[in-house]
């Protein structure tokens, strides 16, 4: 019995594929994309390692990434992403996506899946997933890997020791870890660098910065901003120097106009305002002004 458990195992164990991977030339390469959420059984914690790893690799190869809170908010707010936890790929309008993220194409992660094998003293823990860069006309790249640790028969008692204690120690995050860092590289190297690398994008120009002060409801002064800016921008509005990060939102039908408000604690003088500008792609610029 112990005979049929170890060859079984080692067969499992010996099952090690490389990264089948694919190219269409003729579709153009895209310069910015956007890396969404990834599907799939394993953890959504490991999944968004995997997904943040991939985003800053791929900008080293020449691709300009948009901020992933950045594409989160605006897939949330279209009710594209309700749960990560539970996010799925299956519905995803692809083309509408890419049209609200304003890029040349999005990655897309499925099938992500953690798992673990042991016999006696043999281990094996993989993680793998598919991924494609899809743009309008379809995938320009797309790959699928698994990477994996593996053990193998020990040989003398010190070494059944430590493998031994490697069986309780090959599900914990580090190794998690390893193999996220081991697929990202290897999927990685398959995507065609840009031999251009995608320009900075402008920093965001903050103007028309208009400001007012009326009634709040409780009685107290309420301070409105407003300004204009790009498009697409997060903008944040500090009433310095006792409140910071209070989000202005994009007024609808205004191409660009965005309002912030905040209620004055009693006796606040708001010696000066501060509205941040940050782009999908990280550009941000501070404007300050007077109230």
């Amino acid at each position: 019995m112990k005979r049929a458990l170890l060859s079984a195992a080692c067969l499992a164990l010996a099952a090690c594929g490389g990264v089948h991977h694919a190219v269409r030339s003729e579709l153009p390469q895209p310069a910015t994309i956007a890396v969404l959420p990834f599907a799939g059984s394993a953890d959504v914690g490991t999944r968004e390692a995997t997904r943040s790893l991939l985003n800053s690799r791929l900008a080293a190869r020449g691709y300009r990434t948009a901020e992933l809170p950045w594409i989160d908010r605006v897939m949330s707010e279209r009710g594209w992403l309700r749960d990560p936890a539970k996010f799925t790929t299956t519905k995803l309008p692809i083309d509408d996506v890419v049209t609200a993220l304003g890029v040349d194409a999005i990655v897309v992660g499925d099938d992500f899946d953690e798992s673990s094998f042991n016999v006696l003293v043999l281990r094996r823990h993989s993680f793998g997933g598919a991924l494609a860069l899809q743009t309008k006309r379809g995938a320009y790249w797309s790959a699928t890997h698994s990477a994996g640790a593996y053990g193998g028969f020990a040989l003398t008692s010190g070494q059944v020791f430590s493998e031994l204690r490697a069986q309780g120690e090959h599900g914990t995050p580090m190794m998690t870890l390893a193999l996220i860092d081991e697929l990202v590289d290897d999927v990685v190297e398959t995507v065609p660098a840009r031999k251009n690398v995608a320009p900075v994008e402008p920093e965001p120009v903050v103007a028309n910065v208009a400001t007012k002060r009326e009634a709040a409801p409780d009685g107290g002064t309420r301070l409105v901003v407003e300004s204009t800016a790009p498009p697409g921008c997060t903008l944040w509005l500090d009433v310095l120097p006792t409140s910071r990060g209070i989000p202005m939102v994009a007024l609808p039908n205004t191409n660009g106009r965005y309002r912030g408000t905040h209620d004055l604690p009693t006796n606040d003088t708001a010696a000066s305002i501060v509205i941040r500008a940050r782009t999908p792609f990280g550009r941000e610029t501070r404007t300050e002004v007077k109230p």
